[in-house]
């Protein structure tokens, strides 16, 4: 059995992405308080990356490997 780091695997990398989305919120919800809107968009374009990268990874990017 391979030895594998737990950042190499499926699991660790929706760890990775579950902290970047709680990243994203803390400053949407800090940018919200403070009235800057470009930090909002910013906070929320890091969400949506973090969000979509699963499945372009599994639909897309493993499917060019095979």
């Amino acid at each position: 059995m391979e030895n594998t780091s737990f950042f190499h695997t499926k699991a660790g990398k929706l760890t990775l992405i579950f902290i970047l989305i709680m990243i994203a919120f803390i400053i949407i919800m800090l940018s919200l308080s403070s009235g800057n809107k470009m930090l909002s968009y910013c906070g929320f374009i890091i969400m949506v990356v973090a969000i979509m990268y699963p499945p372009v990874d599994t639909y897309i990017l493993k499917r060019n490997k095979k």
